[in-house]
């Protein structure tokens, strides 16, 4: 028992040591899964490299057992073999309910069905070569294997793969850097397992026309397997039914200390036995309620506000407190994953979900929710309401049925996506499926379109409007929030938010002051790795920032090269920009001070 001060009630109090053991274990759980990953990696790649030949493999396989078979690295990945199942059945056991995301019941399906057949592939090769000298390079194995064995193993390596993979992805998906490394992560776990699948069914081929000689066993050998293989298998088994013996003579014992009242504002009473976490109480009962990183204190999403009760709460473990440290949570704020309460609790959900579904799939969190670098527009009718007055209703909406075809138009052209219609506006967003420099420099084409498909306008309703169209665009690249909102009365919608869109908004709102149909960004510009014409260097204040931002005015047709020396010009012209004189970016323009726009 440890004294930690800051205790929600703003005394101290002391950690149980279940609460330590929890935070600690998970922190073993994840680096001995790390060592296990990379030892699966190394065997995988050097499995691919029998497309090459099995000579190939062998070679490769010398360097890789110069680590794997070194007393460091024998030590690490057999103490992880231990360690991991253990940590993970650990995990498993205190749980207080089995209702729980789909993601993590495979992964506990897995996690049982990959020792049954990794015992035998263990005793087979290292066992048995170390007590016997029984060869273990790659055409010894392979002639084993192939074609008998071929399926068993091929399952193997797709089992622990996908275990690996599901894990690693849940446990960085919830921080910003993991975007970017988002898409080599999914290709590297398509291509690893496929490109192994096939060096391993190429290779053995190749060991079936190779003229050993045949592989003896004594019955030594043999009784020395099977041996090993049962007393394994029965080590196991016997792990999985104490684990579940624990479970049982646990629930009951809860059940016997009587019932406690957890009350949730907005969804009721409900009634418990003590042990399990609060996050498994929702789900439990079905309240719907985010966890973004399943429970295991890696996000915030789960948090909750301790109305009452949190005197009888002890303080945040080292995992949590941390976290709430770093979102500067209120001192009655906890994270529902880790407080398990003993007595009567009042809380407040205050981040709630909306379910998706019955049963546990509905308690999945929504991947498509996160931080992406985009490219953002933000374009808009000027001198609307003027236009309006002067219209009939009918005329007016046929009006803007063409004009938003035509930007629909221009913007699909770039890859881009409409995000939002408001009257005489829009939002787009560039960068969904691409990198941020062709999103940049698409998003800049597309308004480019966008101001000629607006001249096309004119010229077509000439003798109908009594004043032309005229269109403002502002584009700025950076982190946005995507994700949607749902609800039964509007469906589901996508949208994007963020600071990014702020300053997208207002860049489109400097174009009336600076007589400009496009205003873009700086950096936007610099990112595209092109030099335009026709440009005017501009500083725009921004609501929020104490310094104005370096944009650029283009002309209705901006016109883009690709040069040697891009990058250099396109620092020179954001240069350019800051030595600007205040008149184009501060000074009001002719459009302010005769009320244009």
């Amino acid at each position: 028992m440890t004294a930690v001060p800051g205790s929600p009630a703003g005394g101290r109090a002391t950690v149980s040591g279940f609460d330590q053991m929890s935070s600690w274990s998970r922190d073993v759980r994840f680096a001995s899964g790390c060592i296990l990953m990379l030892f699966a990696t190394t065997h995988f790649l050097n499995h691919a490299l029998g497309i090459f030949g099995v000579g190939v493999m062998e070679a490769v396989q010398h360097w890789r057992y110069w680590f794997w078979h070194s007393w460091i690295g024998t030590v690490a990945l057999y103490g992880s073999l231990i360690v991991h199942p253990v940590f993970a059945l650990l995990r498993v056991a205190q749980r207080r309910t089995f209702r729980m995301p789909s993601r993590e019941v495979i992964q506990i399906v897995l996690g049982v069905a990959i020792p049954l057949l990794l015992i035998d592939h263990i005793v087979s090769t290292r066992v048995q070569g170390v007590l016997f000298g029984q060869d273990e390079s790659y055409h010894a194995v392979l002639r084993r294997l192939w074609p008998n064995l071929a399926l068993s193993q091929s399952l193997l390596l797709l089992l622990v793969w996908t275990h690996g993979v599901i894990g690693l992805h849940f446990t960085f998906r919830a921080r910003d850097a993991y975007a970017r490394w988002r898409d080599p992560f999914l290709l590297a776990a398509i291509l690893v397992p496929l490109l192994a699948l096939i060096g391993f069914s190429v290779a053995g081929r190749e060991t079936q026309m190779m003229t050993l000689p045949p592989e003896l066993y004594t019955a030594l050998q043999i009784d020395s397997f099977n041996l090993h293989v049962t007393w394994a298998k029965r080590a196991f088994f016997g792990l999985i039914g104490g684990f579940a013996g624990f479970v049982v003579l646990r629930e009951l014992r809860a059940r016997a200390l009587g019932a406690i009242a957890v009350r949730f504002v907005g969804h009721g009473v409900r009634r418990v036995v003590p042990g399990p976490t609060l996050l498994e109480i929702f789900r439990r009962f079905g309240i719907p309620h985010a966890a973004l990183c399943g429970g295991r204190a890696r996000c915030a999403t789960c948090r909750v506000l301790v109305l009452d009760g949190g005197d009888d709460l002890p303080p945040p473990g080292p995992n949590e407190a941390r976290l709430l440290r770093r979102i500067s949570a209120g001192d009655h704020v906890r994270l529902a994953c880790q407080i398990r309460p003993k007595r009567d609790l009042q809380v407040q959900i205050l981040l709630a979900a909306k379910q998706r579904g019955a049963g546990p799939a509905g308690l999945d969190p929504d991947d498509r929710i996160g931080k992406k670098g985009l490219t953002v527009m933000v374009a808009d009718l000027r001198a609307f309401t003027a236009l309006s007055e002067r219209q009939l209703p009918h005329e007016l909406m046929n009006l803007l049925n063409r004009f938003y075809d035509e930007m629909s138009q221009a913007i699909a052209a770039h890859n881009g996506r409409i995000e939002a219609i408001y009257g005489d506006g829009l939002m787009a967003v560039f960068g969904l499926e691409t990198t941020s420099a062709r999103a940049s420099a698409a998003a800049i084409a597309a308004a480019g379109d966008m101001v000629r498909a607006v001249e096309a306008l004119n010229r077509e309703y000439a003798n109908a409007l009594p004043l032309p169209l005229r269109i403002g665009i502002g584009i700025h690249g950076g982190q946005a929030i995507v994700g949607a909102v749902e609800n039964e009365s509007m469906g589901r919608r996508e949208i994007t938010v963020g600071e990014t869109v702020m300053i997208a908004s207002q860049l489109e709102a400097a174009t009336r002051r600076v007589l400009s149909d496009i205003v873009v960004s700086a950096e936007t510009v610099s990112a595209t790795g092109r030099s335009y014409r026709d440009t005017v260097p501009l500083k725009i204040a921004v609501k929020g920032r104490d310094k104005p931002i370096l944009a650029y005015g283009f002309g209705s047709t901006p016109q883009g090269e690709a040069r040697p020396d891009d990058g250099q010009a396109a620092k020179a012209r954001a240069v350019k920009a800051g030595q600007a004189s205040q008149s184009q970016g501060a000074a009001p323009s002719a459009a302010d001070r005769n009320g244009d726009g």
